[in-house]
């Protein structure tokens, strides 16, 4: 999948029209309502007309795939690994993921540099 994605869109600092994703502006209207318990009924239809029905249903299913795997981690507590809080520092910094309550459950003080130009690269592969 060769696509450029502008992931400062994800944490609303850039413009959604320009996240480099079809229907990234509407997913993202979408995302943001169902996360902070917005109604739904407009966003949803905006994104129906925008990706479809099958696209609607699987930007559900990740919206509440996400929602619990935060929450149970929130939850337990899991910190993050030294590895992959090197790997992953830029990107953190980029979409100011340290900002969120569940960074204090691991110790980014001493993470400094590293950082992945490829977010897959975090998990082993590469995205293209």
């Amino acid at each position: 999948m060769d696509v450029e994605v502008n992931l400062d869109t994800a944490i609303g600092s850039g413009d959604p029209a320009e996240s480099g994703i079809a229907g990234g502006a509407e997913l993202l209207a979408f995302a943001e309502a169902a996360v902070r318990g917005a109604p739904l009924d407009g966003p949803r239809s905006v994104l129906i007309a925008s990706v479809g029905m099958d696209g609607a249903a699987q930007a559900a299913a990740t919206v509440a795939a996400f929602s619990g795997l935060v929450r149970v981690a929130d939850g337990t507590g899991i910190p993050i690994d030294e590895g992959l809080a090197s790997a992953s520092a830029e990107i953190r910094v980029q979409l100011d993921l340290d900002s969120f309550a569940g960074a204090a459950n691991s110790d980014l003080r001493a993470v400094v540099g590293g950082g992945a130009d490829d977010p897959m690269s975090l998990f082993g592969g590469a995205s293209s």
